[in-house]
């Protein structure tokens, strides 16, 4: 079976989301929950199952319940949006329990500004489904026609620009580094 889809591995990913989110390092919740650092990062990884009693100290030190790091077990998550009809818009297209961060931006020709999506040391991806944009992305223009892509591992300053009509989708995710 595929690590990333054991119950360990996806059990150890929400309390690392959970302690990331939370600007915490491995050693500073060990030092709240009272366990080890090196058994911190193997429980993240998928490496160790926590006891229930670990478990406990571990989500209680991150201030969630353990029902909270179970909650999406077992079940699918679904959640649809549907690209604006007009001619100018943004649709969220993410989920607040997922790792991705998405929208689609439609715009017409002139129409500008900062990322859609909050960056925050993350990856970014940009697919234009029609149209004509300019990313620029650290004071380097890149032109993206319907099709193209553009994948950045932590970028710092993003803007962009409509060349003509066009629906582009926005995606933020783990920096690869993670």
């Amino acid at each position: 079976m595929d690590d990333q889809n054991t119950l360990a591995a996806r059990v150890g990913g929400q309390l690392r989301r959970m302690r990331k989110e939370r600007g915490l390092t491995l050693a500073a919740l060990s030092q709240v929950c009272g366990v080890s650092v090196s058994y911190l990062s193997a429980v993240e990884k998928g490496v160790n199952h926590p006891s229930l009693h670990t478990l406990a100290a571990i989500t209680e030190a991150l201030g969630v319940t353990i029902p909270e790091v179970l909650a999406q077990e077992g079940q699918e998550t679904l959640r649809r949006a549907k690209i604006p009809d007009g001619p100018r818009g943004l649709a969220e297209i993410s989920h607040p329990l997922l790792s991705l961060r998405g929208c689609v931006v439609s715009a017409l020709p002139g129409d500008h500004g900062a990322c859609p999506v909050a960056l925050d040391d993350r990856g970014l991806f940009v697919y234009v489904i029609s149209g004509t944009v300019v990313v620029r992305v650290d004071s380097t223009d890149y032109t993206l026609d319907a099709g193209d892509a553009l994948d950045v591992t932590e970028p710092g300053e993003v803007s962009w620009q409509a060349v003509e009509a066009s629906r582009v989708t926005w995606v933020s995710c783990p920096s690869q580094r993670d």
